[in-house]
């Protein structure tokens, strides 16, 4: 815990020179041994990486240390994380019952993590924003969709799809062009080599969807565009594929989920209104034992500002033939009333079943665990987190990203380990061989940038460094 140094050291002198008005200490004797020391995990760390510092102090009742940075400690064993590279020193104070000091000193080198990542090419004067990243099926390589946008020029915002050689470079290839709004895309590949993308779209509404399709040659296909339709990803069940969103049928968004065929072709919509709240949309959806479990919200929504108002998570239960068996309404939320329009709506969802069976959801930097029944077990909202942000799961454990970090929790909801890793717009982790792989964005002079990372599942660096 972070305490203010001159505070904390005169607390410890008051403390240590004082003497106890109800029972008398036995004096120590002259020789008795003090001696300050202390071990630290590393000797060089990262910038927001965790330092663990270890007493091997002898005779000492009362520790006092000094981080070097300004920030200080009376516990015996602490922790400590740097948010800026150099060289520290780090002393130690202990003090007997007899009011004897002695001290240590040791330094710890802090390096940023910049050496670490790999930087795509970037015009100048263009943001690039990561809107989706897994791995393709037929290569097996990592891709991820980027938005691109001119923000000097006229050439204006375009979609496009980028997959990685093992040196990690690539190529762009163009998507579609970007009429509205739109945070969030993915891509289905179908069994033909077809390859659908899809955008969402957003104004002072949910307005719809944007569709391409390509062949496995790159060749376009179709495009559709859909004023009702609003889809967050898409699910294989069964040689079938289940798109999932919202859809608008009257006057009122209802959670919906489409089913494809494998030749894309719809065939089926099965709408869910969830009792008692007007309007709903499924983010995420997960195949569950005897069925599904989907992730999403319930709000209202207004013809002037704000837009969208009383928003919560909801979680929704489905049997195997998609029928609405349970429902829970997180009313505990932090979103009600900071959700107010429908760019809010217009990211990364993401829902994992941990191997106890609890569930983790995300969204728009909130982040809710329960058990296999919905029941909140944890939560917390990240404040300043924009709304593309990842989850994934790690069986018995799983990290989020939010704005510069990156979490790992166990699967009771326990901080495990986080790391400063500099990026703010993060929709997706991807478990990549033993590793964890990701494209993140990070903000630059007003530009939005992209970078390329990889840790252990400890969160541990892994530099992509030729």
């Amino acid at each position: 815990m972070k305490k203010n140094y001159l505070l904390i050291f005169s607390v410890f002198l008051l403390i240590t020179c004082s003497k106890n008005g109800v029972e008398e200490n036995t004096p120590l004797p002259e020789d008795a041994v003090l001696e300050a020391c202390f071990e630290m995990s590393q000797e060089t760390i990262l910038i927001g990486e965790t330092l663990q510092i270890t007493s091997c102090s002898k005779g000492a009742s009362k520790f006092l240390y000094d981080f070097g940075n300004g920030d200080a400690s009376t516990k015996e064993n602490p922790v400590i994380t740097y948010q800026e590279a150099g060289t520290y020193a780090i002393s130690l104070t202990v003090s007997n019952e007899s009011g004897k000091s002695s001290s240590f000193e040791e330094e710890v080198r802090v390096v940023s993590n910049d050496g670490f990542y790999f930087y795509p090419d970037i015009a100048e004067g263009f943001s690039s924003t990561p809107l989706e990243l897994s791995i393709n099926p037929i290569s097996g390589k990592p891709y991820y969709i980027e938005l691109l946008q001119d923000e000097v020029g006229s050439e204006g915002s375009k979609f496009y799809y980028r997959e990685l050689s093992e040196d990690l470079s690539s190529e762009r290839q163009y998507l579609a062009d970007k009429p509205y709004n739109s945070n969030s895309a993915f891509v289905n590949f179908f069994p033909s080599g077809k390859q659908n993308f899809v955008f969402s779209r957003t104004l002072n509404s949910l307005y719809g969807t944007q569709e391409v399709s390509y062949d496995m040659n790159w060749a376009f296909l179709n495009g559709i565009q859909s004023a009702k339709k609003h889809s967050y990803g898409v699910l294989e069940a069964e040689g079938n594929y289940l798109y999932y969103g919202t859809e608008k049928p009257g006057d009122f968004h209802q959670a919906a989920i489409e089913i494809r065929n494998s030749n894309g072709d719809a065939f089926q919509v099965i709408s869910l209104p969830v009792p008692g709240y007007d309007n709903a949309t499924i983010g995420d959806m997960i195949a569950i034992e005897g069925g599904y479990v989907a992730f999403g919200g319930v709000f209202k929504t207004n013809m002037a500002p704000p837009y969208i108002a009383d928003y919560y998570p909801v979680l929704l239960f489905l049997d195997a033939s998609f029928i609405l068996t349970h429902h829970v309404v997180f009313d505990e939320t932090a979103l009600t009333g900071v959700v107010d329009a429908s760019d809010d709506l217009n990211g990364s969802f993401h829902i994992a079943q941990l191997s106890n069976g609890n569930l983790a959801m995300y969204a728009m930097g909130e982040l809710w665990l329960t058990d296999a029944n919905g029941t909140t077990l944890f939560s917390q909202h990240f404040e300043g987190t924009p709304n593309n942000q990842a989850l994934v799961g790690l069986g018995d454990s799983f990290v989020i990203s939010a704005r510069d970090y990156l979490k790992k929790y166990n699967a009771a909801g326990s901080l495990l380990t986080e790391l400063k890793y500099g990026g703010q717009y993060l929709p997706e982790i991807i478990r990549y061989g033993d590793s964890l792989f990701f494209v993140a964005g990070y903000e630059d002079n007003a530009r939005i940038k992209t970078f390329y990372g990889s840790t252990d599942t400890d969160l541990n660096l892994i530099s992509l460094q030729n």
